[in-house]
């Protein structure tokens, strides 16, 4: 009888399915089992009387004890003892060198699947139990070897790289039943391809000889080119988990990053390369491996002539930077007496508390200033030190801007407020700079803010600007770079007075930062704490001049720091001035006032008066200079008024031979008529070239 294509088809497909399940049944069975792992030496069957002596009594056909509570791969057969390993190795000894012996009636068959409950079905085919948990997600490995301290553990890591694993899938094993009900059970993850990772195979000692012989085993398991081995001693606290996160990058642990010392190293090397370690087929986890990958890549290209070179170089700069790591210690004594002398924070903080007080003092009714005085009482005591710079930055620069500057300037800084308001004036004007300007004026025109239009044209899609509207777009940018300069140079105030900062140059700085390095430095002065350096963090607008600032000379020399025959050589040896003799030691507007040139810088009332004159004091005043004033509002009226030429020579005369002063409206005029004019290229290369 002829069957239709379709008919056959179902048939040969039921066929098929049946004598697989019948095939899967055999191959369960206990009988086919204990065949597949016998072990017979001459005949003698060894694993028989292994098991009789494991377990006498209990066989194939025993029933199996399922325990609800505990694993799958856990339940026995009746009378098999708990705890009895599944596998021995080398169990035969000499019988049989090096066979293993796994025990038949501990593996799944089918007196077990052929007798379980719907219950107990479930259980076991429950995915939970058969899921490969990361065991070690929490390890952490913390506390120090007994007898190895500083050593936390032992890692044997075995590389196979990440690739694409059980594709085709291998697919989990099952078990169909005559009435239709499956048994399914190992790793779900054998159903499909999935992909082993370069950290997967990880194995943890607390034993330096166990990881040696562990280390020994997995180097015979090596199977494929490009595959690694390698014993790590463990110096630093490391979880496992965080382990593997680095070693699925393909690349090893590192000993700096995790503490791991690299005990020994096996590789089956590439093509070309017997023997060599695993070459990394992912790119580096961060810059520092990458840093470190190009390095040694580099060493490696280098000859031995080459690498000798590189290692003296390397041992003269290491050196290098050690004496200047010393410079620097010798300076942090100056900068700690600077933070208490000069730069208190404080003493500020002090003085804005007493301001508070007389302002109370003066008008008590004022509720504001009572709060404030308050906060300020109860706050200051406990006032941490970045909230005090606030209080520096806001308000100390905005009380007194030309005091600040001064002072700035004083320690050989050009500040911000100095470069921003000059360069306003020569800055090149960008097309988006005068776009802005020309809508502000297209606005106040309208409004009639403005009313003479300037005429601004485009020309080939640009602004081509007359004397007249350039003029118009600078006058615009006055209040936006001058109160940037204002910023940058309160900012200064701030840094200044940071206590928790010792601004020093970094021994390993090999160039210009802001007009600062080791090369160009005068030593003596930053040893002595007088040079600020603030690298990188300086504001726009700053940086160290080339040359000494000559209010910086003059500051030196008012306290003490160095002598009249130093300040004049360093005038004429590093001074922007240096050409200037109107300022030297014979000069008409000499930086110094002494008993010698002293009557130059006075125009006396009484000159060319009879004596008995008496002075109008509408009209008759003695015009000198600030350093000639006293001390007090009182002396300088009674040297203007009172004193006849003849108390001025009294009172020249009662002073030192070596008497002297300082000429500070000298110092004032050479700085802002001399000085600054020759810094503007400064002000160029260090804020519109860097800049661009």
């Amino acid at each position: 009888m002829a069957h239709s294509p379709e008919s056959e088809a179902n048939y040969k497909a039921y066929q098929k399915k049946y004598h697989a399940e019948r095939n899967a049944r055999a191959r369960y069975s206990y009988d086919s089992l204990e065949k597949q792992h016998r072990v017979k030496v001459k005949g003698k069957d060894l694993s028989a009387d292994l098991m009789h002596t494991r377990a006498p009594g209990v066989t194939g056909e025993t029933p199996w004890e399922k325990d609800l509570t505990v694993h799958p791969i856990k339940w026995r057969r009746y009378g098999m003892p708990k705890d009895l390993p599944a596998v021995v190795q080398n169990a035969f000894g000499d019988e049989a060198p090096g066979r293993s012996f796994l025990d038949p009636r501990m593996l799944f068959d089918c007196t077990l699947f052929d007798n379980m409950t719907d219950e107990e079905i479930a259980y076991f085919n429950d995915e939970k139990h058969w899921v490969v948990e990361k065991l070690d997600t929490d390890i952490t490995l913390k506390n120090e070897l007994e007898g190895e301290p500083g050593v936390y553990g032992y890692l044997v890591h075995v590389n196979r790289g990440r690739k694409e694993v059980n594709n085709p899938p291998v697919g989990r094993p099952r078990y169909l039943r005559q009435d239709g009900k499956e048994l399914i059970w190992e790793d779900p993850r054998l159903d499909a391809p999935w992909w082993q990772e370069c950290g997967d195979y990880i194995y943890v000692y607390l034993d330096e000889k166990e990881a040696r012989a562990a280390f020994k085993q997995q180097k015979m398991r090596l199977d494929d080119l490009n595959q690694e081995v390698r014993l790590y001693r463990l110096t630093k606290p490391i979880s496992i988990s965080e382990a593997r996160e680095w070693l699925n990058s393909d690349h090893p642990l590192r000993e700096e990053r995790h503490g791991a010392i690299t005990l020994d190293a096996f590789g089956t090397g590439q093509y070309g390369r017997p023997g060599a370690l695993r070459l990394p087929q992912q790119p580096a986890p961060d810059e520092d491996e990458q840093d470190r990958i190009a390095e040694e890549e580099y060493w490696n290209s280098l000859t031995p002539e080459e690498q000798q070179k590189t290692l003296d170089d390397l041992e003269y700069y290491q050196a290098l930077e050690e004496e200047r790591g010393q410079i620097n210690k010798e300076r942090a004594d100056a900068l700690e007496r600077m933070f208490k002398e000069r730069f208190n924070v404080d003493e500020y903080m002090a003085y804005l508390l007493k301001r508070a007080e007389d302002r109370v003092d003066d008008e008590p009714e004022d509720e504001f200033a009572v709060e404030w005085l308050n906060t300020l009482r109860e706050e200051i005591p406990t006032m941490p030190l970045k909230k005090k710079l606030t209080f520096v930055e806001e308000g100390m620069y905005r009380e007194d801007p030309s005091g600040c500057e001064e002072l700035l300037r004083s320690l050989n800084l050009v500040t911000p407020y100095e470069t921003m308001t000059r360069l306003v004036e020569i800055e090149p004007l960008t097309q988006e700079t005068i776009e802005s300007a020309v809508a502000v004026h297209k606005s106040r025109l309208k409004l009639g803010i403005e009313t003479e239009k300037l005429g601004f044209r485009r020309k080939g899609g640009q602004y081509h600007l007359t004397e007249e509207q350039e003029q118009y777009v600078r006058a615009g940018l006055v209040d936006y770079y001058t109160r940037e300069g204002e910023n940058g140079s309160a900012l200064l105030m701030r840094y200044l007075h940071d206590s928790d900062w010792y601004r020093s140059l970094d021994p390993s700085q090999y160039e210009e930062i802001n007009g600062f390095s080791w090369e160009t430095i005068n030593m003596e002065d930053y040893r002595a704490g007088h040079l600020l350096t603030f690298g990188s963090r300086l504001p726009r607008g700053a940086f160290g001049p080339k040359h000494d600032r000559i209010e910086f000379l003059a500051d030196l020399l008012q306290r003490g720091e160095i002598d009249v025959p130093t300040f004049w050589k360093r005038v004429q040896d590093s001074s922007y001035v240096a050409d200037q003799e109107r300022f030297g030691p014979d000069g008409e507007e000499s930086f110094i006032v002494t008993k010698k040139n002293w009557r130059q810088f006075i125009k006396f009332w009484d000159a060319d008066r009879p004596e008995d004159y008496e002075p109008d004091p509408s009209e008759d005043k003695s015009l000198f200079i600030e350093a000639l004033g006293g001390d007090s509002w009182a002396e300088y009226e009674e040297r203007a008024y009172d004193w006849r030429t003849k108390d001025w020579e009294a009172w020249i005369e009662s002073l030192p031979d070596d008497w002297w002063t300082l000429n500070t409206n000298a110092v004032a005029d050479a700085a802002q008529q001399v000085e600054v004019p020759r810094l503007v290229p400064e002000m160029v290369k260090h804020t519109l070239e860097k800049a661009a």
